[in-house]
Formats: C-alpha cells, structure tokens, sequence
C-alpha cells in the first residue's frame, strides 16, 4: 500500500500533538477509518490496527472521530521526511507519495509546502577494519523499544557520498537482497558496539540479534545483555549521544560487485550486488582513522585509475615549475604510495 492517496478535507492550522491525537484513535476499525487520518500505511501490517500506519496529521476528537487535516502535522511531516526528528524508515520509494498527501493538504490551506530533500547521499564513509573487512556507516537512526535496539544499519538502492582516498573515488548502492544469501546460510553475524568484538550486544547464533531485510534496508533488532557495559551504551543511546549504525561485509567474488568507469561526472561507481555480513554495529564516529590507507582493499578492476593525479608530478621525480610539490608533501606521498602498494599486495593474496 505504502503511500496513501491525496484526499482533501478542511485544514486548521491550531497546534497539534500527533501522539496523543493518534491515541484517540478507535481501536480494531476498518482499513478506510484509518487511512482518513494517515499519510502512509504498512504494506505488510495489519490494515485494521493502526499500529500499521505512520505520518498522522489529523485531528481525532475524544470520540475517536477524524476531524480537520492540520497544517502544522503535515509541516512537521514532511521535516521528518527531510531528516528532521531523526528521520523515517519508510521506503525511499514511498517518501514523494507522502509528501504529496501532506503537501496537498498545505496547498489547501493556501500554504507553500517545504519541498521534499533529497536523501539520496545517505552513506557516510567507507573503511576497512583490522580484519580486512569493508565498514560501511549510515546516518541512520536507532530506536529503543522494549528494551530492544532497533534500526537499519545499511540502506538499499541509495548513491553513497564520494567512497575512497587520495587516489582513488567512487560512489557505491548497495542492491536490494544484497545480504539475502548470507541470512539465508545463516551466517553468525555479531552486533558489536563500536565495531569493537570485545563489546557484543548480540548474536544471530543465540537469537539476541535479529536481522531482516525490506525495501528500505536491513533492519537489525538487538537485545542487548544485561550488562553494566551494555547498560551504558543504552543509555548514550537513548539519550541521543550515539544515534548511527554501521555494518561490515565483503564481498567474495568478482561477479558479486559491478563497476562502472564511463560515467557522466567522471566518478567510478560500484553496485554491491551480494555481501558476507559480517556484523552491525552501533557507532560514534562513522569511520576509522584506517580509510586513506586501506582503501585498495576494495578490488579494482583496472589500475589505470589509480594513476596520480595529472596536477601531482610521478613519485620520486622533481617538481616542475607549474607543478611544484614541497619535499615534505612528496615524501608523504611516497609513503602513503608505499603503503597503498602493501596494502593492495597483502589483499590480492588474501582473495
């Protein structure tokens, strides 16, 4: 169902509490009831609770009957849809459709809606941890219900920000089923804190992690031990001071990952088609300080884009005088060349 039809009805612009209006809403009525006061409505929930619904920007009186569309429920709607409140895990694919329910009801009101962000670049950074494995950080966001961590630690069919370091970038998607495989084989996958396996909050083998894919991503559902650790990485959770997840993968075979050189920007882009999940993680900083020099350890089909930059004079060769480079900076660059030519020989012997 996802997105609910554009409906017209009177808009009052008086101050709105979505919570308790969506309190004094009947319980156990029809799908239509519902619908009436909702911008989008679960396709795999129950469409006769109203669990199975999210954007309400109605008012509903002490009788339970919907009134009034309100403009300030449908302002701040559309804010959530931008990354405001920290954000909503409906389908990208659903978000335009919201938004036009919610921006029909502001036109009708006489009001300009804000216009709908685009958050298409919602990948973060890329590392490579001390295991070899590729970390990926999502400015996503977590929950605590039930005492449960719940959140999407990857995001499908989205375009990250530049990936990559001083000589090579690229933007990456991650397909839609790209961990299928790896759920399916029941792979023990770990929830660690900060990426660090001293800390596990859960664990797939033991069912204190959960892991789910959907249209938006892959959902991760923690039940984190009772522990005086654990207890404080809740509590910095819930307090908003860590509020991102990240997950690690790799990906096995060539056939896995798809390369693309010849683009309109000039900018390599990479499409992870199947991944080995690793673990998810609940992150500060969504990045190790290892990204500029680990990153050819991602495969790279051609190396003649690893070639230094035409405004860089060739490693170990004088500057000219239209490209000039300090000895400090060129014997930085030969270091880091150094150790990306390690790095990259240590990996083609470990695949």
């Amino acid at each position: 169902m996802g997105a609910i039809g554009i409906h017209h009805t009177e808009v009052d612009d008086a101050a709105f509490d979505g919570p308790a209006n969506e309190a004094r809403l009947k319980l156990d009525q029809s799908a239509s009831y519902y619908r009436r006061a909702f911008a989008w409505a679960d396709p795999e929930g129950n469409p006769e609770t109203k669990a199975g619904y999210k954007f309400i920007h109605h008012f509903v009186d002490s009788e339970g009957d919907i009134g009034a569309a309100s403009s300030r429920g449908c302002s701040s709607g559309i804010g959530v849809l931008n990354g405001g409140r920290g954000g909503t895990t409906i389908p990208e694919s659903d978000r335009e459709g919201v938004w036009r329910h919610l921006a029909a009801h502001l036109r009708d009101a006489d009001m300009e809606p804000p216009e709908l962000k685009s958050l298409r670049k919602v990948e973060l950074h890329t590392a490579v941890d001390q295991r070899g494995h590729e970390v990926r950080a999502f400015e996503t966001r977590m929950n605590l219900e039930d005492g449960k961590l719940r959140g999407y630690a990857a995001v499908f069919e989205v375009w990250s920000e530049l990936l990559g370091g001083f000589f090579f970038q690229f933007r990456e998607t991650i397909r839609r089923g790209a961990f299928s495989d790896s759920l399916a084989r029941g792979d023990d996958v770990r929830a660690l804190w900060q990426h660090d396996p001293n800390w596990v909050l859960g664990r797939t083998k033991n069912e204190t992690l959960a892991l789910l894919e959907d249209t938006h991503g892959l959902h991760s559902i923690i039940d984190p031990p009772d522990t005086q650790w654990a207890r404080d990485a809740v509590f910095s959770i819930r307090r908003g001071d860590v509020d991102q997840m990240s997950f690690a993968f790799s990906v096995d075979a060539e056939e896995d990952e798809e390369w693309e050189f010849e683009t309109e920007d000039g900018i390599a882009r990479r499409t992870v088609k199947r991944a080995h999940l690793y673990d998810v993680s609940p992150v500060t900083y969504p990045a190790f300080i290892q990204t500029s020099i680990s990153v050819r350890s991602i495969w790279v089909p051609d190396n003649r884009h690893l070639e230094m930059p035409p405004t860089m004079p060739p490693i170990g060769m004088p500057p000219t005088e239209a490209n000039s480079v300090s000895d400090g900076e060129l014997a930085r660059l030969a270091n880091l060349r150094r150790r990306l030519d390690l790095a990259d020989a240590q990996f083609r012997t470990r695949r």
